[in-house]
C-alpha cells in the first residue's frame, strides 16, 4: 500500500488544483478527489500497469465525476441556492417596531372607547367584545334595534377617527 501512498502524494496536489477549476467549491473538489482515489483502488491499483496509466485513469475518473456533479447541480439548480445559515428566516413574532405600533394603536382605541357616552360604550362592548347580536343588545339595554345601530355607527366613527388621525 506504500506505493499507493506515494502515488496519492505525487498526484494529489495537482489533481486538487485541476478539480478546483472544474467545481463550484473547495468541498466539491475534495469530495471528487477522495472518490477518484477510492475508485482507483477499486480498479485494482498496483497491477502490472505502469504509473502513467493509473495517472491517466485517475484524471479521467475525476473529470467524469466533476462533469456528473455539474449535471446534478444544474438539475438541482444549486447556483440559485445559498446556505441556510445565510438566510434570514421570517419569524412568527412581530418585530419590536410592530409591537410598539400595536400598543400605541390599542391605547388610541381604548381612549376612543372611554370617550364614548356610557350607553354608546355599553352597546359597542356588547357587540364587539361579548359578540351579541343587535336584537340581543336592544333587549339587554331596553332600546330599539335602530338605536343600537345608531350607537354602533357613532362608536365605529369614533374608532375610525382615532385610528385615522394616528400616523
Amino acid at each position: 500500500m506504500s506505493s499507493f501512498d506515494s502515488f496519492f502524494r505525487a498526484h494529489g496536489r495537482d489533481l486538487t488544483a485541476y478539480l478546483r477549476r472544474r467545481t463550484a467549491t473547495e468541498a466539491d473538489a475534495q469530495e471528487i478527489l477522495q472518490e477518484s482515489y477510492a475508485r482507483i483502488l477499486g480498479y485494482g491499483y498496483g497491477d502490472s500497469r505502469p504509473p502513467e496509466v493509473w495517472k491517466s485513469l485517475l484524471y479521467r475518473i475525476a473529470t467524469n465525476l466533476a462533469i456528473s456533479q455539474q449535471r446534478m447541480n444544474r438539475v438541482r439548480n444549486v447556483s440559485a441556492q445559498c446556505p441556510l445559515d445565510e438566510v434570514e428566516l421570517p419569524s412568527d413574532t412581530p418585530s419590536q417596531e410592530r409591537q410598539i405600533a400595536a400598543e400605541q394603536e390599542l391605547a388610541l382605541i381604548r381612549a376612543a372607547i372611554e370617550a364614548l357616552t356610557p350607553k354608546c360604550r355599553k352597546v359597542f362592548l356588547l357587540s364587539r367584545v361579548h359578540q351579541r347580536t343587535y336584537p340581543e343588545i336592544a333587549r339587554l339595554c331596553g332600546i330599539s334595534v335602530k338605536m343600537v345601530e345608531k350607537y354602533m355607527s357613532q362608536a365605529l366613527a369614533s374608532m375610525r377617527g382615532a385610528i385615522g388621525s394616528w400616523p
